[in-house]
């Protein structure tokens, strides 16, 4: 009988007890501690194996390692374009993004309702809300200028050339059995801005007809729902998140800065021996090293249990890098134009120049592919007895392709 229940975590130290299993947790649920990477892990294996499809961010990048195998693997780039994609249709998703901007970026209210207006303007344009579109746009705002302007396009600008490539839409996820890495950002706050946007795009997806996981993960959950000493309207993302129709499952290494209102809405939580043990119940028993304890709001019990071993089904650990898209004819045209107008252009300055019309990645990435196939040359160009720079021309090869793409 044990053996065929494949969605069982682990086995309860009490025998009487029945073996603690992913469907039986209910459908919001929180682990803590800082073996929580290890029990996320655990809890996608069993439901991968139970045939229960996960959506799964994994922000901290704590549990894509050793789940290689049994889920789609994507780098946080590849869905990114989407995650940044308006959906004109719906005011709640330009919101959400205003939501997950402000989370990320730690925005007060006022500077979270500018966003929030700048976010409306391009979503009726079925806009991208790349950091790079809202810095030009967010000091146009009717009805917004001076301190808040200023400092919010400062924060805004951080991120103005945060990487991402159009490669794959939400379809994976939405159908679960799909992880995605943010293990591979710059820095964290590229990070978090970008798990939150994707969050912000799923609960839209799960508001309309279609296809759905039968549970979304998220990892580092601190990261996303830090536990202010202020209040924000980040909580937004939050209460949707919340309120959403799908299962959840959080899990953070350090329960100290996560969201007080979040931890209280989660009712069941698992905690890890030692984030166990350190609570301040003075008649709860000490948990064994290395064991988990359920607490279960719904019931008021509580129960231990050791954790099952994951297989492994490769003995490689590394996600696959987010596959490259052909380039686009419109972009390589437009970089080719543009170069071949100015005499002193130069990587940063095309990127700079194209990012609100093209995202900057694939600004970057097309004005590197055309010089390393000899479409651009790097030459050192100059006016009177100052001192040189390195600035792009576009050779003969390069004009022929212009004209090519010009009819």
């Amino acid at each position: 009988m044990i053996s065929n229940a494949r969605d069982w975590l682990g086995y309860p130290l009490d025998r009487s007890r029945t073996p603690v299993g992913v469907r039986g947790l209910g459908d919001r649920v929180l682990l803590l501690g800082r073996q929580a990477g290890a029990l996320a892990s655990l809890f996608a294996f069993a439901s991968a194996q139970a045939g229960l499809n996960l959506a799964i961010l994994d922000l901290d990048g704590s549990i894509a390692p050793q789940l290689h195998g049994y889920f789609e693997a994507f780098d946080y780039r590849s869905m990114l374009y989407e995650a940044f994609h308006l959906e004109g249709d719906d005011a709640i998703h330009g919101q959400l993004v205003a939501s997950a901007y402000a989370a990320a970026l730690d925005l007060t209210p006022e500077e979270e309702a500018i966003l929030s207006a700048a976010l409306q303007k391009l979503s009726e344009q079925n806009d991208v809300a790349a950091p790079a579109a809202l810095y030009d746009v967010v000091g146009a705002t009717e009805g917004f200028r001076g301190f808040y302007v200023d400092k919010l396009k400062g924060r805004i600008g951080a991120l103005k050339h945060l990487d991402s490539t159009r490669v794959e839409d939400f379809a994976p996820l939405m159908r679960g059995g799909a992880l995605v890495s943010f293990a591979s950002a710059p820095y964290p706050q590229a990070a978090d801005l970008a798990a939150g946007l994707y969050v912000a795009k799923i609960l839209h997806l799960l508001s309309a007809p279609g296809p759905r996981p039968y549970a979304m993960m998220v990892t580092g959950a601190h990261r996303l729902f830090r536990n202010l000493s202020r209040y924000q309207h980040a909580g937004r993302l939050m209460s949707h998140l919340l309120e959403a129709s799908a299962p959840l499952v959080l899990s953070t290494p350090l329960p100290a800065l996560l969201n007080d209102k979040l931890t209280e809405s989660m009712a069941v939580r698992v905690y890890s021996s030692e984030a166990w043990n350190a609570r301040r119940s003075w008649r709860q028993e000490a948990a064994l090293a290395c064991s988990f304890t359920v607490c279960d709001d719904r019931s008021g019990s509580s129960t231990a249990f050791v954790p099952r071993f994951i297989r492994p089904r490769s003995p490689s650990s590394r996600l696959p890098s987010a596959p490259q898209r052909s380039a686009d004819p419109r972009l390589t045209r437009t970089i080719l134009e543009e170069i071949s107008s100015y005499d002193s252009a130069n990587r940063q300055s095309i990127v700079s120049f194209l990012s609100p019309q093209f995202l900057s990645a694939d600004v970057g990435a097309e004005v590197d592919r055309l010089h390393s196939e000899g479409f651009l040359v790097l030459e050192p160009k100059g006016s009177g007895g100052g001192q040189k720079v390195l600035s792009y021309t576009v050779t003969e090869s390069g004009m022929r392709l212009l004209q090519e793409l010009s009819k």
